[in-house]
């Protein structure tokens, strides 16, 4: 049978309580209302028995949907786990990861890397689908909204299936809201099958969707964001680990699961033509643009961290002003890291920057930097004097030991002694997202940004042997950094440097892991999820200290597993003995 996620029977409506909202469409200080997947008319009647009660069960669904990879509810470890597995980030709590990846995330329905696990996304699906279902019930609301909520639930549908398509592949398509009466044992749709339902339900989408929102709905799906989804698994459809005839490990008769079974140079051509339709809509007619004042560490950092600045076209709009209050409870979307602040936990702890990270940043004036040799014990100044030499996105992203952060320039909260060490494996401290945050500790995920449709059609075009149009999308998200202009255009050496970009430009934003899987870097097995892991060590690897450092040196702190079974998830266990789905090979 279909995972009990999508057909669990709820017969009552939950009420939980946070600080906040997903999105505006009602001023409470309620989360949101689980829409009750019940057999019967009463409560759904009830649910959608007016407008106010709808948009409750609407703004569920956008929560549900959105939150695919975030830490917005308290799990075992509020950590944004997925750059911490590509050894770009260390994270310190280790037992977190142990548990709800190795044991949780393969044998139940558990979180997993994507922090939700597989059957969670068919609870959200599910929500999604009773409101499209539903919607022409109220009767407080006009046609035309309920046509928009009808197109908004299909776009949020969309994105859990771009998503699930990325990490898993071909899975099992529900297009309805399940009852008991159906046939649960609904088995996985090839690839290609959910890379055209995804296109299918954005193209339907499309023309319902408004360009813009009032200020009070903002956060809502618009052209943009639908046009983004659509433009992110044409992405990934055109890249080598499903553009191919042969798949990364044999499934037999069912390679169709993994892979669409050709190679199709049109692919690419067909994503840029998506990623030109986003930054065409997004700029005409959304008012979004690229932030660029000549000001690379404000622009960079307003566009990653400002809530509802004009770069983002969909965020994960979750606001929490609670503070710690000793349990982890009350940190949902602060990536488990913000200021101590009147004596409250600090989190600093949580991330720490690795060196595979480190070295893709450029210094300032766009010169690769140099670092010592492994196990080199270097004095402390030369750190220092690096550490001042990077590029603008760094210094909006990180606060290096015996330096207060950039990113909140002059603010105490954000000193060099307000702020924990953290664990003394990694070269700096993560502070994105929190450019002059102050003392918010909450920040909006940034799912799109209008910068993702620029390196997806620079991506595209040099693909396609068009480098004069990859460097132009290129070099609007390079320059905007404050560096100069990339002139390469042999094409196997402008991918690497495009791939680099992505990895600066979108670090921490969920990108990272699943462009290395689907690209199949080479060193994906050496230095990066699998092999030898470098950090740095302080004080002949000893103690790191607040002040009074006084060397420091690149060492290897451990040793990652890779297989290539590991390019796409695994379905829960829990669910493969059910006997309906195909497992993914290797596991």
């Amino acid at each position: 049978m279909l995972t009990t996620s999508i057909m669990r029977i709820k017969s009552i409506l939950i009420i939980v309580t946070v600080i906040g909202l997903i999105t505006t469409f009602i001023a409470c200080q309620k989360d949101f209302l689980q829409i009750p997947a019940v057999s019967g008319s009463t409560t759904i009647d009830s649910t959608f028995g007016t407008t106010e009660k709808a948009l409750l069960a609407v703004r569920t669904a956008y929560k549900g949907c959105l939150s695919q990879g975030l830490p917005y509810r308290n799990d075992p470890w509020n950590a944004m786990i997925q750059d911490n597995m590509t050894g770009s980030l260390f994270y310190g709590h280790a037992w977190g990861i142990a548990r709800n990846i190795v044991i949780s995330g393969l044998n139940s329905t558990s979180t997993n890397e994507d922090m939700e696990g597989f059957n969670s996304n068919y609870n959200f699906i599910r929500q999604a689908n009773l409101i499209r279902e539903n919607i022409n019930k109220v009767r407080d609301m006009s046609d035309a909204d309920k046509a928009i909520i009808k197109a908004e639930m299909k776009a949020l549908i969309a994105y859990r299936y771009c998503q699930m398509f990325i990490m898993y592949g071909g899975v099992p398509i529900v297009s309805h809201s399940l009852t008991t009466t159906d046939d649960l044992a609904i088995p996985r749709s090839s690839a290609k099958a959910v890379l055209d339902s995804v296109v299918t339900w954005c193209d339907e989408a499309l023309p319902v969707l408004p360009s813009e929102w009032p200020g009070n709905w903002e956060g809502r799906m618009t052209k943009a964001a639908v046009l983004s989804v659509k433009a992110k698994i044409q992405l990934f459809a055109a890249r080598p680990l499903f553009n191919t005839a042969s798949p990364y490990l044999s499934l037999g008769e069912r390679n169709d699961l993994i892979c669409l079974g050709n190679v199709d140079p049109d692919r690419w051509k067909t994503a840029a033509l998506t990623a030109e339709a986003v930054i065409r809509e997004a700029e005409t007619n959304a008012a979004a643009y690229i932030i660029d004042t000549n000001n690379p560490l404000d622009d960079y950092g307003t566009a990653t961290s400002t809530p509802s600045n004009p770069e983002v076209l969909l965020a994960f709009k979750f606001v929490n002003t609670s503070g710690d209050n000793g349990g982890w409870n009350t940190l949902p979307m602060t990536a488990f890291y913000y200021p101590r602040i009147n004596g409250e936990h600090s989190s600093a702890a949580g991330f720490t920057l690795l060196p595979s990270q480190l070295e893709n940043y450029y210094k300032q004036d766009g010169t690769d930097q140099t670092w010592p040799a492994l196990d080199a014990i270097t004095p402390f100044a030369d750190y220092l004097k690096r550490m001042d030499e990077m590029e603008p996105r760094f210094k909006a992203d990180f606060m290096p030991y015996e330096r207060s952060a950039w990113n909140n320039p002059g603010d105490a909260n954000w000193s060099n002694t307000s702020i924990g060490l953290g664990y003394s494996n990694g070269a700096a401290r993560s502070v994105k997202f929190y450019y002059k945050a102050g003392t918010r500790r909450w920040f909006e995920f940034p799912i799109f940004r209008l910068a993702f449709a620029y390196l997806a059609a620079a991506e595209a075009y040099n693909e396609m042997g068009q480098a004069t149009d990859a460097l132009l999308k290129l070099n609007k998200i390079h320059e905007r950094a404050g560096l100069p202009a990339i002139t390469e255009t042999d094409r196997d050496k402008l991918r690497l440097l495009i791939q680099r970009e992505w990895a600066i430009e979108f670090h921490k934003e969920n990108f990272r892991l699943h462009e290395m899987k689907h690209w199949k870097l080479p060193n994906i097995g050496n230095g990066l999820i699998g092999g030898p892991v470098r950090g740095f060590g302080y004080n002949n690897n000893t103690t790191l200290k607040t002040t009074g450092n006084t060397n420091y040196s690149i060492r290897i702190i451990y040793q990652g597993f890779w297989s290539p079974k590991q390019y796409l998830n695994p379905f829960p266990q829990s669910e493969i003995n059910k006997g309906y789905l195909i497992q993914n090979p290797g596991y």
